[in-house]
């Protein structure tokens, strides 16, 4: 079963007031993270295992864009807050960002769980 979720800036839910916080954690950490700022992925590629979450995190100072993965996975257009996706199984997903299509990256996701990054270059820029 695939999950995702995007969380914006403004998102708030009612139903957080009525969740008791002592003992419980209220969100669960992704298994890896890609930041989304001056116009390009920070790592632009991540390798983890099934059933790990990736969270791209939008801080591009309010610049929209669009984090898709056509048939598999897709961000809605923001400018601000995060998107995650739990990847159910293994494959090679690119990713880009449809506003800025010189935006690629891609998430490798193993069999087994890892959460680890792996970096496409040492500059950090895009392909």
């Amino acid at each position: 079963m695939l999950h995702h979720n995007r969380i914006g800036h403004w998102a708030i839910t009612a139903g957080i007031a009525a969740v008791p916080l002592t003992g419980c954690a209220v969100a669960d950490t992704p298994d890896a993270v890609i930041e989304i700022s001056n116009v390009q992925f920070s790592p632009m590629d991540a390798t983890v295992g099934v059933g790990d979450t990736v969270e791209w995190r939008f801080d591009d100072g309010g610049l929209l864009h669009h984090v898709e993965s056509p048939g598999e996975f897709d961000s809605g257009i923001t400018g601000d807050g995060t998107y995650s996706y739990t990847f159910d199984r293994p494959g090679t997903y690119t990713y880009t960002c449809s506003i800025h299509p010189y935006m690629t990256g891609t998430v490798t996701v193993r069999r087994e769980t890892s959460g680890t990054f792996v970096h496409s270059n040492d500059s950090g820029g895009f392909r």
